[in-house]
Protein backbone atom coordinates (compact mmCIF):
# COMPACT_ATOMS: atom_id res chain seq x y z
CA UNK A 1 0.00 0.00 0.00
CA UNK A 2 1.57 3.40 -0.95
CA UNK A 3 2.46 5.85 1.75
CA UNK A 4 0.56 8.62 -0.04
CA UNK A 5 -2.73 8.42 -1.85
CA UNK A 6 -1.89 9.37 -5.46
CA UNK A 7 -5.46 9.13 -6.71
CA UNK A 8 -7.33 12.14 -8.11
CA UNK A 9 -9.03 14.36 -5.56
CA UNK A 10 -11.38 17.13 -6.59
CA UNK A 11 -10.41 20.61 -5.43
CA UNK A 12 -12.74 21.77 -2.68
CA UNK A 13 -11.19 25.15 -1.92
CA UNK A 14 -12.28 28.58 -3.12
CA UNK A 15 -11.61 29.38 -6.78
CA UNK A 16 -10.04 32.81 -7.25
CA UNK A 17 -10.05 34.62 -10.56
CA UNK A 18 -7.36 36.66 -12.24
CA UNK A 19 -8.62 39.87 -10.65
CA UNK A 20 -7.84 38.38 -7.25
CA UNK A 21 -4.18 38.06 -8.26
CA UNK A 22 -4.17 41.59 -9.62
CA UNK A 23 -5.74 42.90 -6.43
CA UNK A 24 -2.99 41.23 -4.36
CA UNK A 25 -0.37 43.26 -6.25
CA UNK A 26 -2.37 46.45 -5.74
CA UNK A 27 -3.10 45.78 -2.07
CA UNK A 28 0.48 44.91 -1.13
CA UNK A 29 1.85 47.96 -2.92
CA UNK A 30 -0.68 50.28 -1.30
CA UNK A 31 0.08 48.89 2.16
CA UNK A 32 3.80 49.43 1.56
CA UNK A 33 3.13 53.05 0.59
CA UNK A 34 1.05 53.71 3.69
CA UNK A 35 3.88 52.46 5.90
CA UNK A 36 5.82 55.58 4.93
CA UNK A 37 5.53 58.24 7.64
CA UNK A 38 5.54 61.11 5.15
CA UNK A 39 2.76 59.48 3.18
CA UNK A 40 0.61 59.39 6.28
CA UNK A 41 1.34 63.09 6.85
CA UNK A 42 0.18 63.83 3.30
CA UNK A 43 -3.03 61.92 3.91
CA UNK A 44 -3.67 63.99 7.02
CA UNK A 45 -3.18 67.19 4.98
CA UNK A 46 -5.53 65.98 2.23
CA UNK A 47 -8.30 65.01 4.61
CA UNK A 48 -7.71 68.16 6.65
CA UNK A 49 -8.34 70.13 3.44
CA UNK A 50 -11.54 68.13 2.99
CA UNK A 51 -12.61 69.11 6.50
CA UNK A 52 -12.01 72.78 5.68
CA UNK A 53 -14.05 72.45 2.49
CA UNK A 54 -16.88 70.78 4.41
CA UNK A 55 -16.70 73.59 6.97
CA UNK A 56 -17.07 76.13 4.16
CA UNK A 57 -20.17 74.32 2.89
CA UNK A 58 -21.54 74.21 6.44
CA UNK A 59 -20.99 77.97 6.81
CA UNK A 60 -22.79 78.54 3.52
CA UNK A 61 -25.77 76.54 4.74
CA UNK A 62 -25.87 78.43 8.04
CA UNK A 63 -26.64 81.64 6.18
CA UNK A 64 -30.13 80.22 5.71
CA UNK A 65 -30.65 79.90 9.48
CA UNK A 66 -31.84 83.20 10.97
CA UNK A 67 -30.45 82.62 14.48
CA UNK A 68 -27.19 80.92 13.49
CA UNK A 69 -23.86 82.12 14.88
CA UNK A 70 -22.69 83.27 11.46
CA UNK A 71 -25.74 85.50 10.93
CA UNK A 72 -25.39 86.93 14.46
CA UNK A 73 -21.66 87.50 13.94
CA UNK A 74 -22.34 89.40 10.70
CA UNK A 75 -24.19 92.05 12.75
CA UNK A 76 -20.79 93.17 14.12
CA UNK A 77 -19.37 93.89 10.67
CA UNK A 78 -19.26 97.28 9.00
CA UNK A 79 -22.39 98.37 7.09
CA UNK A 80 -21.02 97.42 3.67
CA UNK A 81 -20.25 93.84 4.70
CA UNK A 82 -23.56 93.59 6.55
CA UNK A 83 -25.35 94.56 3.35
CA UNK A 84 -23.39 91.98 1.39
CA UNK A 85 -24.18 89.19 3.88
CA UNK A 86 -27.85 90.18 3.91
CA UNK A 87 -28.04 90.15 0.11
CA UNK A 88 -26.22 86.82 -0.03
CA UNK A 89 -28.63 85.34 2.50
CA UNK A 90 -31.63 86.59 0.54
CA UNK A 91 -30.20 85.10 -2.64
CA UNK A 92 -29.64 81.75 -0.96
CA UNK A 93 -33.18 81.73 0.38
CA UNK A 94 -34.92 82.80 -2.81
CA UNK A 95 -32.90 80.83 -5.38
CA UNK A 96 -31.29 77.79 -3.71
CA UNK A 97 -31.30 75.86 -7.00
CA UNK A 98 -28.98 78.53 -8.43
CA UNK A 99 -27.03 79.75 -5.42
CA UNK A 100 -26.10 76.31 -4.08
CA UNK A 101 -25.20 75.10 -7.54
CA UNK A 102 -22.91 78.01 -8.41
CA UNK A 103 -21.19 78.40 -5.05
CA UNK A 104 -20.46 74.69 -4.63
CA UNK A 105 -19.29 74.36 -8.22
CA UNK A 106 -16.76 77.15 -7.65
CA UNK A 107 -15.67 75.75 -4.28
CA UNK A 108 -15.06 72.27 -5.65
CA UNK A 109 -13.16 73.63 -8.63
CA UNK A 110 -10.67 75.20 -6.23
CA UNK A 111 -10.77 72.07 -4.07
CA UNK A 112 -9.68 69.95 -7.04
CA UNK A 113 -6.82 72.34 -7.76
CA UNK A 114 -5.64 72.60 -4.14
CA UNK A 115 -5.45 68.83 -3.63
CA UNK A 116 -3.62 68.17 -6.90
CA UNK A 117 -0.12 69.20 -5.66
CA UNK A 118 -0.52 66.98 -2.59
CA UNK A 119 -1.48 64.08 -4.86
CA UNK A 120 1.59 64.71 -7.03
CA UNK A 121 3.73 64.62 -3.89
CA UNK A 122 2.09 61.33 -2.87
CA UNK A 123 2.99 59.87 -6.26
CA UNK A 124 6.62 60.89 -5.73
CA UNK A 125 6.68 58.88 -2.50
CA UNK A 126 4.96 55.91 -4.15
CA UNK A 127 7.07 55.66 -7.32
CA UNK A 128 9.69 53.28 -5.81
CA UNK A 129 6.88 50.83 -4.94
CA UNK A 130 5.62 50.68 -8.52
CA UNK A 131 8.09 49.21 -11.04
CA UNK A 132 11.44 50.59 -9.92
CA UNK A 133 12.16 48.12 -7.10
CA UNK A 134 10.95 45.18 -9.17
CA UNK A 135 13.40 46.12 -11.91
CA UNK A 136 16.29 46.37 -9.47
CA UNK A 137 15.52 42.97 -7.90
CA UNK A 138 14.58 41.20 -11.18
CA UNK A 139 11.17 40.49 -9.73
CA UNK A 140 9.65 40.86 -13.21
CA UNK A 141 11.14 37.48 -14.11
CA UNK A 142 9.64 35.91 -11.00
CA UNK A 143 6.23 37.36 -11.81
CA UNK A 144 6.47 35.97 -15.34
CA UNK A 145 7.15 32.46 -14.01
CA UNK A 146 3.85 32.55 -12.12
CA UNK A 147 0.34 32.73 -13.48
CA UNK A 148 0.64 36.50 -13.79
CA UNK A 149 1.34 38.06 -17.16
CA UNK A 150 2.69 41.49 -18.03
CA UNK A 151 -0.82 42.88 -18.39
CA UNK A 152 -1.86 41.50 -14.99
CA UNK A 153 1.23 42.97 -13.38
CA UNK A 154 0.70 46.38 -14.99
CA UNK A 155 -2.98 46.42 -14.03
CA UNK A 156 -2.13 45.54 -10.44
CA UNK A 157 0.36 48.39 -10.19
CA UNK A 158 -2.09 50.72 -11.93
CA UNK A 159 -4.77 49.82 -9.40
CA UNK A 160 -2.29 50.50 -6.61
CA UNK A 161 -1.48 54.08 -7.63
CA UNK A 162 -5.09 54.71 -8.67
CA UNK A 163 -6.21 53.67 -5.19
CA UNK A 164 -3.62 55.93 -3.60
CA UNK A 165 -4.91 58.89 -5.60
CA UNK A 166 -8.39 57.95 -4.45
CA UNK A 167 -7.21 58.45 -0.87
CA UNK A 168 -5.47 61.76 -1.54
CA UNK A 169 -7.63 63.40 -4.23
CA UNK A 170 -11.04 61.92 -4.99
CA UNK A 171 -11.92 60.55 -1.54
CA UNK A 172 -11.50 63.85 0.35
CA UNK A 173 -13.57 65.75 -2.24
CA UNK A 174 -16.45 63.28 -2.22
CA UNK A 175 -16.39 63.10 1.58
CA UNK A 176 -16.45 66.92 1.80
CA UNK A 177 -19.43 67.08 -0.57
CA UNK A 178 -21.37 64.48 1.37
CA UNK A 179 -20.56 65.85 4.84
CA UNK A 180 -21.10 69.48 3.86
CA UNK A 181 -24.54 68.77 2.39
CA UNK A 182 -25.40 66.43 5.25
CA UNK A 183 -24.93 69.32 7.68
CA UNK A 184 -26.95 71.71 5.50
CA UNK A 185 -30.30 72.94 6.87
CA UNK A 186 -32.20 71.53 3.89
CA UNK A 187 -31.96 68.08 2.29
CA UNK A 188 -32.48 69.75 -1.09
CA UNK A 189 -28.82 70.80 -0.96
CA UNK A 190 -27.90 67.29 -2.11
CA UNK A 191 -29.97 67.72 -5.26
CA UNK A 192 -29.03 71.34 -5.95
CA UNK A 193 -25.29 70.56 -5.65
CA UNK A 194 -25.35 67.52 -7.94
CA UNK A 195 -23.54 69.44 -10.68
CA UNK A 196 -20.55 70.10 -8.41
CA UNK A 197 -20.30 66.38 -7.62
CA UNK A 198 -20.68 65.40 -11.27
CA UNK A 199 -17.99 67.84 -12.41
CA UNK A 200 -15.68 66.66 -9.66
CA UNK A 201 -16.05 63.01 -10.67
CA UNK A 202 -15.82 63.79 -14.38
CA UNK A 203 -12.57 65.70 -13.87
CA UNK A 204 -10.82 63.80 -11.09
CA UNK A 205 -11.41 60.22 -12.29
CA UNK A 206 -9.79 60.74 -15.73
CA UNK A 207 -7.08 62.80 -14.04
CA UNK A 208 -6.34 59.91 -11.68
CA UNK A 209 -6.10 57.50 -14.61
CA UNK A 210 -3.71 59.83 -16.47
CA UNK A 211 -1.47 60.40 -13.43
CA UNK A 212 -1.43 56.68 -12.64
CA UNK A 213 -0.26 55.80 -16.14
CA UNK A 214 2.38 58.54 -16.15
CA UNK A 215 3.66 57.44 -12.74
CA UNK A 216 4.02 53.87 -14.02
CA UNK A 217 6.00 55.10 -17.02
CA UNK A 218 8.35 57.19 -14.89
CA UNK A 219 8.87 54.36 -12.39
CA UNK A 220 9.88 52.02 -15.24
CA UNK A 221 12.55 54.36 -16.62
CA UNK A 222 15.27 53.18 -14.25
CA UNK A 223 15.99 50.53 -11.63
CA UNK A 224 17.35 53.19 -9.24
CA UNK A 225 14.84 54.67 -6.83
CA UNK A 226 16.54 58.05 -6.52
CA UNK A 227 16.59 58.43 -10.30
CA UNK A 228 12.90 57.80 -10.88
CA UNK A 229 11.83 59.95 -7.93
CA UNK A 230 14.12 62.75 -9.13
CA UNK A 231 12.65 62.55 -12.65
CA UNK A 232 9.10 62.86 -11.31
CA UNK A 233 9.91 65.75 -8.96
CA UNK A 234 11.98 67.56 -11.62
CA UNK A 235 9.16 67.16 -14.15
CA UNK A 236 6.65 68.47 -11.63
CA UNK A 237 8.72 71.47 -10.52
CA UNK A 238 10.00 72.30 -14.01
CA UNK A 239 6.38 72.53 -15.13
CA UNK A 240 5.89 75.63 -12.96
CA UNK A 241 8.93 77.27 -14.53
CA UNK A 242 7.89 76.34 -18.07
CA UNK A 243 4.38 77.71 -17.50
CA UNK A 244 5.90 81.04 -16.47
CA UNK A 245 8.39 81.12 -19.34
CA UNK A 246 5.65 80.29 -21.84
CA UNK A 247 3.86 83.54 -21.00
CA UNK A 248 6.82 85.49 -22.43
CA UNK A 249 8.14 83.12 -25.11
CA UNK A 250 6.42 80.08 -26.63
CA UNK A 251 2.86 79.35 -25.37
CA UNK A 252 3.16 75.63 -26.23
CA UNK A 253 5.86 75.19 -23.58
CA UNK A 254 3.23 75.35 -20.83
CA UNK A 255 1.78 72.03 -21.99
CA UNK A 256 4.83 70.24 -20.61
CA UNK A 257 3.46 71.10 -17.15
CA UNK A 258 1.23 68.40 -15.71
CA UNK A 259 -0.48 70.81 -13.37
CA UNK A 260 -1.17 73.33 -16.12
CA UNK A 261 -2.74 70.68 -18.37
CA UNK A 262 -4.94 69.31 -15.60
CA UNK A 263 -5.95 72.81 -14.49
CA UNK A 264 -6.98 73.61 -18.07
CA UNK A 265 -9.15 70.49 -18.15
CA UNK A 266 -10.67 71.53 -14.81
CA UNK A 267 -11.57 74.96 -16.20
CA UNK A 268 -13.22 73.35 -19.22
CA UNK A 269 -15.19 70.97 -17.00
CA UNK A 270 -16.37 73.35 -14.25
CA UNK A 271 -16.99 76.32 -16.60
CA UNK A 272 -16.68 79.10 -14.04
CA UNK A 273 -17.64 81.65 -16.67
CA UNK A 274 -21.14 80.15 -16.82
CA UNK A 275 -21.46 80.39 -13.05
CA UNK A 276 -20.60 84.10 -13.09
CA UNK A 277 -23.13 84.75 -15.87
CA UNK A 278 -25.82 82.74 -14.08
CA UNK A 279 -25.25 84.61 -10.81
CA UNK A 280 -25.29 87.95 -12.63
CA UNK A 281 -28.64 87.19 -14.21
CA UNK A 282 -30.24 86.16 -10.91
CA UNK A 283 -28.86 88.72 -8.44
CA UNK A 284 -30.37 92.08 -9.38
CA UNK A 285 -28.61 94.10 -6.65
CA UNK A 286 -25.18 92.60 -7.19
CA UNK A 287 -25.49 92.45 -10.95
CA UNK A 288 -23.25 95.45 -11.56
CA UNK A 289 -20.56 94.09 -9.24
CA UNK A 290 -20.56 90.75 -10.99
CA UNK A 291 -20.63 92.45 -14.36
CA UNK A 292 -17.40 94.23 -13.50
CA UNK A 293 -15.93 90.98 -12.16
CA UNK A 294 -16.90 89.20 -15.36
CA UNK A 295 -15.18 91.85 -17.48
CA UNK A 296 -12.00 91.41 -15.42
CA UNK A 297 -11.88 87.64 -15.79
CA UNK A 298 -8.72 86.41 -17.53
CA UNK A 299 -9.10 85.15 -21.08
CA UNK A 300 -8.02 81.66 -19.96
CA UNK A 301 -11.20 81.39 -17.85
CA UNK A 302 -13.39 82.27 -20.80
CA UNK A 303 -11.59 80.04 -23.30
CA UNK A 304 -9.27 77.47 -21.61
CA UNK A 305 -6.69 75.90 -24.00
CA UNK A 306 -7.96 72.35 -23.64
CA UNK A 307 -6.99 71.11 -27.12
CA UNK A 308 -3.27 71.52 -26.50
CA UNK A 309 -3.56 70.07 -22.99
CA UNK A 310 -5.42 67.00 -24.22
CA UNK A 311 -2.88 66.44 -26.99
CA UNK A 312 0.06 66.84 -24.59
CA UNK A 313 -1.43 64.42 -22.04
CA UNK A 314 -2.21 61.91 -24.79
CA UNK A 315 1.41 62.00 -26.01
CA UNK A 316 2.68 61.61 -22.45
CA UNK A 317 0.42 58.60 -21.84
CA UNK A 318 1.49 57.04 -25.15
CA UNK A 319 5.14 57.43 -24.18
CA UNK A 320 4.46 55.80 -20.81
CA UNK A 321 2.82 52.82 -22.52
CA UNK A 322 5.85 52.37 -24.80
CA UNK A 323 8.22 52.48 -21.82
CA UNK A 324 6.15 49.94 -19.91
CA UNK A 325 5.97 47.62 -22.90
CA UNK A 326 9.74 47.69 -23.22
CA UNK A 327 10.67 47.46 -19.53
CA UNK A 328 8.19 44.79 -18.43
CA UNK A 329 9.62 42.14 -20.72
CA UNK A 330 11.12 39.31 -18.65
CA UNK A 331 14.80 38.57 -19.32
Amino acid sequence: MPLHDASYQHWTGMHLGIWSRRSVIARQGLQACLENRWMRHLLVLCWGGAALLAAGLFALGQLLVADSLIVQWSANLDPVLQTFVRLLTQWLEQHPEISVRTTQNILFYFGCRWLLPLSLAAIALAIPHLVTRDLSSNAITIYASKAVGRLDYALGKFMMIFGLLGLTWLGPLVAAWFLGNLLAPDWHFFWHSRLALFNTLAHVLPGMAILSLLALGVSAVSAKEKTTVAIWVAWWIAGYALAGIAEETKPWLRHFSLKHDLDALALARFRLQDDVELAQQNIPVLGDMLKDARAQLPAVLRDPPVAGSRLALSLMCGTSLLILRQKLKPE
